[in-house]
């Protein structure tokens, strides 16, 4: 099922006017495109935040519906959300308009299916892409693209180029980038023991150890410096 988000028209512009509307339940916004006057909108807050909280809800194509316009459908991309850094609330959308014939660029999830053998023998499934870029015309985006690891043994990886290849769609990480692997739970563990000796407090040391400190002739001890 396409998601879809409402918007409204908008004619103020500027920090004191995008204020207003965060307040008033809206989030500024832009719709752009090729062959297509920007947009300056609203988007309703709550639906935008719904469709965020879903699994693929801003990956793939969405519906966007301008009430009161006279052209108010469109399918759209979201390209940019931009939040406040310190806050965390969304205070601005970008929005791309799609066109039927027109190759775009986005981002798709993976979906990782079965279970590995080297896990059945003992092993750790490490993920290390969650998400890929691609390029196609707008009608072979997918929501989500599945991945089988159940073929990935102790100390075999899976990159971009081992991916399923469908119709229509070009990858656009690089191809020897790495996607899952499975490794021994020893070396993870090993790991883990070396991470929190490192990570373990010093003991303080008493006037003996202080006087061991090797100091530079009547100096302090070397170190480095919308």
């Amino acid at each position: 099922m396409q998601t879809e988000l409402i918007a409204v028209t908008r004619s103020e512009r500027g920090k004191q006017a995008a204020k207003k509307l965060r307040r008033s339940g809206l989030i500024p916004a832009v719709l752009y495109g090729h062959r297509f006057e920007p947009l300056h909108l609203a988007l309703q807050e709550k639906t935008f935040l719904a469709a965020l909280r879903r699994e693929h809800g801003l990956h793939g194509l969405v519906k966007l519906r301008v009430e009161g316009a006279e052209d108010g459908e469109h399918t759209v991309l979201v390209k940019e959300v931009q939040r406040d850094p310190l806050k965390d609330h969304i205070l601005h959308v970008d929005l791309q308009k799609v066109h039927a014939d027109e190759e775009i660029q986005a981002t798709v999830s993976l979906h990782f299916t079965g279970e590995a053998v080297g896990v059945k023998a003992g092993g750790i499934l490490n993920h290390y892409l969650y998400e890929v870029r691609v390029q196609c015309l707008p009608k072979y985006l997918p929501e989500h693209i599945d991945v089988d690891v159940s073929h990935l043994n102790l100390k075999e990886s899976m990159r971009v180029s081992d991916l399923p290849k469908l119709e229509g769609i070009k990858y656009l990480n690089k191809p020897e980038e790495i996607v899952a692997a499975v490794s021994p739970k020893r070396v993870r563990e090993a790991a883990r023991a070396a991470q929190a000796l490192f990570e373990a407090p010093a003991e303080e040391g008493g006037p003996e150890e202080e006087a061991s400190i090797p100091r530079e002739e009547g100096g302090e001890p070397s170190g480095e410096g919308e």
